[in-house]
């Protein structure tokens, strides 16, 4: 059941994870919410369960369906294979499901159209009520900064003399520190979304650096939700600002917001991937409009010590400056660069800017193969091949360039099974497809897709003799009647086959075979009687 697997916290944090990047206010976020509503409420989402702190589901979307994935513990990382930008509405529309396990829907959709997806404050102290009333309305954003700075202190502080210290800091340091920034915000809008933005790096990089201090206590690459959270705020704001100034910002702005992202992605060790996502959508979204912003930071980064962080920032900048062949020169120097790719190939596909593509998705097959052979991580390997293999595709079929797709589908077997194998059906390579199917499923033939099997049994029958007959037997061994039951309609395809082949005699050595080597099987034996497979028992002795 559903509700067993699934706790209401982790719905509520993965609906504010999903949604806080949309907006009510939006017209394309609102359509975007109320089609994935009405999709749940018509009943097209269905098979739904939790797996490996995974939701997964199916979505019946216009008469396709699709296959959504939502990370409980790696919102990020959630998928689909829709070609949607994320959140997609088969996405919302799953979370809607999982929501319904506990009567949720309601609340989230009140929330959302409120805007009120963020965290409930903690209870505060009479001191913190005083400085809550402290509004922030000047544009003095250094002396915002230095507000942050003493404020965090005065939180650090009680900290050391509370009776009730936290062993885990991060959780409390959002839950109180961060809302009390955000008490103090600015009215006007715009003024608001400059504090919240800022109030926002500087509390992730507060978070990292104590997990740094902590490292006993967390992974280098662990991600806390909360900094996930913050991550996904952080998206808002800046999509939020720049829709308001068309990334026209204040010079002042500009340099403080920029400092305040260079020391969070160059400071702290832990939470690397959220770190580099924040910088890479700010640079992005707003300061690449600020006419000396890009030139003085690539100047800045030339005098800094070489380091992975530093040559992850250069190579974004020189993306953002369209220099591809010294981005892709840099993160061939990066190990493990496999992980921040899909950032820049994502962001080309939806800017449609199929030419700047192909050098980057040739880089990431590159990376893609070393990291098949050379990684154990099973569950990467299949989300990485499965993320550069839609995007190839959609780059491939858009710019009607497909005649290397079969040579990349074959290098990256078995990881490419399913994209294979509708390749060939498609091309009619229904023997091929057999080959396929026998070399990846020989000893599980229950895994081969039905529809495709039964599609190749109508075309070419004698074709899809071999796989039948793995699945007589593999339903055989399984030893029980129900099995057995199927492994007689597999019987019953092959003596049609046989009959349309005119093979009645290797029709009846095999049904012979079979019916000796299992002779013990009394039930085996009454299911082929039952089904006319032969004149009489073959058990009699």
């Amino acid at each position: 059941m559903l509700q067993r697997d699934l706790k209401k916290d982790d719905v509520l944090q993965l609906a504010y994870s999903i949604l806080s990047k949309l907006s009510p206010t939006n017209k394309r976020d609102s359509e975007l919410v109320e089609d994935s509503l009405q999709l749940y409420r018509q009943g097209l989402v269905y098979n739904v369960a939790v797996d490996k702190g995974r939701i997964v589901g199916v979505v019946e979307d216009e008469e396709r369906i699709y296959l959504p994935i939502l990370h409980l513990d790696h919102p990020d990382q959630n998928g689909c294979d829709c070609y949607g930008a994320p959140p997609c509405h088969h996405q919302v529309a799953l979370l809607f499901y999982a929501a319904a396990s506990h009567s949720l829907v309601g609340e989230i959709m009140r929330k959302f159209k409120q805007s009120a997806l963020l965290a409930i404050p903690s209870v505060m102290t009479g001191r913190q009520l005083l400085e809550q009333m402290t509004i922030v309305e000047s544009a003095d954003y250094e002396e915002t900064i230095r507000l942050f700075e003493q404020k965090y202190e005065n939180y650090l502080e009680n900290q050391r003399n509370s009776v009730y210290q936290d062993v885990y800091f991060i959780y409390p340091l959002y839950e109180r520190y961060y809302q009390l920034l955000l008490n103090s915000q600015p009215k006007q809008e715009k003024e608001k979304l400059h504090y919240q933005l800022l109030a926002a790096i500087f509390t992730m990089k507060k978070m990292a650096l104590q997990m740094d201090i902590q490292s006993s206590h967390y992974r280098t690459n662990h991600q806390p939700r909360e900094i996930i959270m913050l991550e996904n705020q952080i998206d808002a704001f800046t999509r939020q600002l720049r829709n308001i100034t068309g990334g026209s910002l204040n010079e002042k702005y500009v340099r403080v917001l920029k400092e305040q992202l260079h020391e969070l992605l160059f400071k702290p060790a832990h939470c690397l991937v959220a770190r580099y996502n924040v910088f890479r959508d700010v640079y992005k979204e707003l300061l690449q409009y600020s006419p000396t912003v890009i030139k003085d930071s690539m100047e800045e980064l030339q005098k800094m010590n070489s380091s992975m962080t530093v040559e992850l920032a250069r190579a974004h900048l020189s993306f953002i400056l369209q220099d591809d062949e010294k981005t892709i020169a840099i993160l061939s120097k990066v190990e493990d660069s496999i992980h921040f790719l899909m950032y820049w190939i994502e962001s080309l596909r939806t800017d449609s800017d199929e030419k700047r593509s192909f050098p980057y998705l040739t880089f990431f097959y590159e990376k893609l193969r070393v990291f098949l052979r050379s990684s154990e991580d099973e569950y990467m390997k299949r989300m990485y091949a499965k993320q550069f293999l839609s995007r190839y595709e959609y780059f491939s079929f858009k710019q009607n360039e497909i005649a290397g797709l079969e040579v990349v589908y074959q290098s990256l077997l078995p990881y490419s099974e399913n994209e294979y194998g509708d390749y060939l059906m498609h091309h009619g390579e229904y023997k091929r497809w057999v080959e396929l199917q026998m070399v990846l499923y020989g000893k599980n033939p229950d895994q081969i897709e039905p529809s495709d099997l039964q599609e190749v049994y109508r075309e070419q029958p004698h074709i899809v003799l071999p796989i039948y007959h793995l699945l007589v037997i593999y339903h055989i061994e399984l030893r029980s009647r129900d099995h057995y039951k199927i492994a007689v309609r597999h019987l019953k395809k092959l003596r049609a086959s046989y009959r349309k082949l005119k093979r009645l005699e290797d029709w009846e050595r095999y049904i012979t075979y079979i019916t000796s080597t299992y002779n013990r099987l009394r039930a085996l034996q009454e299911e082929i009687m039952k089904g006319k497979l032969v004149n009489e028992p073959t058990n009699k002795s």
